[in-house]
């Protein structure tokens, strides 16, 4: 359990926090522009390891967006921003289109239903549902194949949980664990890793725990054996290789009140099960993994910008200000995420969906059954009363 933020005894729970952030395999608050190629996918690591082509691993941005590569994403795209998308290679979207202004440019297939808030400019459009546009917008299409289309308004929510008040309070929980921990427990020093110059592994049993900072100049490894809570006052600066890595159902929640460089491979999870390690970024520079070809867990950044150098894998999720993707990103979205707050309990009232654990929805101020998608936190759809992946 981690407390909310603001030094008040009321608790929040780690994993209630992490089916909030990370319902979709990428989020970002500004808009979402690359040149390189974008495939989600998904996978299910209480099912077993990655295989690749899983359904779903939805996509969002409070932005617009603009691609000059071909996207596949394997769930959901959702977009709230007015400033449009343009397509200028063929877009691939596997579950539902939510796009609250225009969509222009090349080929755009959509697996089932399209909700499109401007006109439509395309050379090719392929949707296997419904196509929904305003009154009066056009829809000018050289090759056009739609299972039906409608005309009405179309809204399109905030898909990520962007705004001041909706922010992970990273801040506070690093100020209230830097006064309410174990360290004593197992002789943690908080600067213990402040000038890590030598291979270094460290091994952090069930606790919550506090570091000053973390600056590495050589392999530094956290071999977790229970559940813990890291709390970081300031930044993460690691030269070599940073590895996090949680051993058998052993889960990891890192909240680093700076920001974070990898100069080396960084990971604070691991492939197989990716949805056990999360890290919360407060500062509003970058999360810089240069180095990095694989990057294994759950990112939130939502104030930062996420730097690549190169061609990336994620497995796990990322949520952030904005993406500098210097190479061709590849994200395996790990859905078993959404039940990282199976032990934290029913609230007894709610005022939105992400009160509740992700597989209900939020009715009448009452955590229950949903009894259609809208009643879900997006892109979660209702299926025979409970919220799930598009992937079901």
């Amino acid at each position: 359990m981690v407390g909310d933020g603001a030094g008040s005894a009321e608790e929040d729970c780690a994993g209630r926090i992490a089916e909030r952030s990370f319902r979709y395999a990428l989020c970002t608050c500004e808009g979402l522009v690359t040149s390189h190629t974008l495939r989600t996918d998904s996978f299910d690591s209480d099912m077993g390891p990655y295989t690749p082509g899983g359904r779903g691993g939805s996509v969002g941005t409070n932005g617009g967006g603009n691609s000059t590569a071909r996207w596949d994403v394997g769930g959901a795209l959702w977009s709230s921003g007015d400033t449009g998308w343009t397509v200028a290679q063929p877009l691939e979207v596997g579950s539902e289109l939510h796009l609250a202004s225009r969509l222009a440019g090349s080929e755009v297939e959509v697996a089932r239903d399209a909700r499109v808030g401007g006109g439509i400019a395309l050379d090719a459009l392929t949707v296997g549902g419904e196509l929904r546009v305003p009154e009066g917008a056009a829809v000018a299409v050289d090759a056009l194949a739609l299972g039906s289309e409608a005309r009405g308004p179309v809204s399109v929510e905030d898909p990520c949980a962007c705004g001041e008040g909706e922010l992970v309070d990273i801040a506070g929980f690093v100020a209230r664990y830097a006064r309410e921990n174990e360290n004593a427990a197992i002789g943690l020093a908080p600067d213990a890793l402040a000038d890590v110059a030598g291979e270094t592994t460290l091994e952090l049993p069930c606790g919550r725990y506090y570091l000053d900072r973390i600056s590495a100049g050589a392999p530094l490894t956290l071999r977790v054996t229970g559940r813990v809570a890291l709390f970081v006052a300031g930044s993460i600066t690691a030269n070599d290789a940073f590895r996090i890595v949680p051993e058998g159902d052993a889960e990891v929640d890192l909240f680093v009140g700076g920001d974070v460089t990898g100069a080396g491979a960084f990971a604070i999870g691991t492939a197989e099960a990716p949805a056990r390690a999360r890290m919360y970024v407060g500062g509003d520079g970058t999360v810089n993994l240069s180095a990095a070809t694989t990057f294994a867990g759950n990112l939130y950044a939502p104030r930062a910008e996420l730097v690549t150098a190169g061609a990336v894998e994620i497995f796990g999720a990322a949520f952030v200000r904005r993406l500098a993707a210097s190479g061709a990103l590849d994200i395996h979205y790990d859905t078993a995420i959404l039940e990282a707050g199976d032990d934290c309990g029913i609230p007894e009232t709610c005022d939105s969906c992400g009160d509740c654990p992700s597989v209900q929805a939020c009715i009448d101020g009452a955590c229950t059954s949903c009894r259609e998608s809208s009643d879900c936190c997006a892109p979660l759809v209702c299926v025979e009363g409970a919220c799930v992946p598009e992937l079901i």
